[in-house]
């Protein structure tokens, strides 16, 4: 039988990223089996999708004043008069005003975030002092940041607890002879994606197809490459086969009518947008950044390449644009990989375990270890 304990999930905002969508599913899978409330620390921005979800999940909320004195009044109180057991952190700042406002109100647990590996020096260093003498535990959601943290100095009970993503039903893709494919890549138009990367790989890879085959080159995002981006494609005389998506409706409607996802980033965390492309059934083709080898099994739903290496990219989109069946088959196995490693289902379960085990959790190599594995 589960005791129920008060549990307090704070994030800076409901600005649209990845944490903040991660900090809504942890709300959703521990609100049946715990009072668990989001504390949003600052009351803007607010991206619309994220209050459809609170209000369609009906997840117990507050938002903070603005002022920063009435901020941290609001919040210790508030972690007092809740008799909050537990606090969980998603990103730098929150965790660092979590665990300070946390062990002023004496909340008996309290777990920061990781998210990145190539964090701000300031940042790094205020996170290091949380987690060496404020924290009961961090968790990274990546082993490239909490290999990251081993080596700046993090001395204490860090865990990997990787992202979730609820599933779609399995789209069933067509393994016959196509020859148009679509690729697509999604996110912010930054250098860490790498873009130019992916433009050379799809120049050479042009340049190798002959005419039994056409491509299309989707970028989907927005940020402030976005004209070296379009001076590349002009540069290269790319018109034709590459496609700038800078204000997408749906993310999964572009990602169904695609047939091969690339990532070129130089650094990640766990790639919410891979772990999107393979919850669409799709093969993957992507750098050795961050924990995308974990996500992409080489050989089996996807190829992961070194950093930069436009040939190798290109030579591998070829691979599976000359094979329908290779295509379909990897794009099966990413579907597989996914509920067997990345589901909703996993990432409740383990934090339910987090949660029941919180007082004698063991931690080997950054995974946790539980004594009997929560399953009712």
């Amino acid at each position: 039988m589960t005791v129920k304990k008060n549990i307090c999930i704070t994030i800076n905002s409901l600005a649209p990223g990845g944490a903040e969508k991660q900090s809504l599913l942890l709300a959703k899978a521990l609100k049946p089996y715990h009072n668990t409330t989001v504390v949003i620390i600052n009351p803007q921005p607010i991206y619309k999708q994220h209050i459809a979800v609170i209000e369609k999940e009906d997840i117990n909320h507050i938002f903070l004043a603005k002022n920063p004195i009435k901020k941290i009044r609001e919040f210790t109180g508030f972690l007092k008069k809740q008799q909050i057991d537990i606090i969980f952190s998603f990103l730098p700042a929150d965790t660092i005003w979590a665990s300070i406002c946390g062990k002023i109100a004496n909340v008996p647990y309290i777990l920061g975030g990781i998210r990145n590996s190539h964090i701000a020096y300031i940042k790094y260093a205020a996170l290091r002092f949380a987690n060496n003498y404020l924290l009961d535990y961090t968790i990274a959601n990546n082993y490239a940041a909490y290999e990251a943290a081993i080596k700046f100095g993090f001395k204490k009970n860090i865990m990997v607890a990787p992202n979730g993503i609820e599933m779609r039903p399995m789209l069933h893709r067509q393994d016959s002879a196509k020859n148009h494919i679509t690729i697509i890549s999604v996110g912010r138009l930054v250098k860490q994606k790498a873009y130019e990367i992916a433009l050379q790989a799809i120049v050479e890879l042009k340049n190798t197809l002959n005419n039994d085959y056409s491509i299309k080159y989707r970028i989907v995002g927005s940020g402030p490459e976005q004209q070296n981006i379009e001076a590349f494609i002009e540069r290269n005389k790319l018109k034709d086969e590459v496609e700038l998506i800078t204000d997408p409706s749906n993310i999964y409607d572009l990602l169904e009518s695609s047939d091969i996802y690339l990532s070129t980033s130089t650094f990640e965390g766990i790639s919410n947008s891979i772990l999107e492309a393979m919850n669409c059934a799709m093969p993957i083709v992507a750098t050795d950044a961050g924990d995308n080898s974990r996500l992409v099994i080489h050989g089996k739903n996807g190829f992961i390449t070194t950093i930069d290496d436009s040939q190798k990219i290109a030579d591998y989109l070829g691979e599976l644009i000359k094979s329908r069946t290779l295509t379909h088959q990897m794009g099966l196995e990413s579907y597989d990989h996914l509920v067997k490693c990345y589901s909703f289902e996993q990432f409740q379960n383990l934090y339910r375990n987090i949660i029941h085990h919180i007082e004698k959790m063991q931690i080997h190599n950054g995974t946790p270890y539980f004594m009997n594995d929560m399953n009712d």
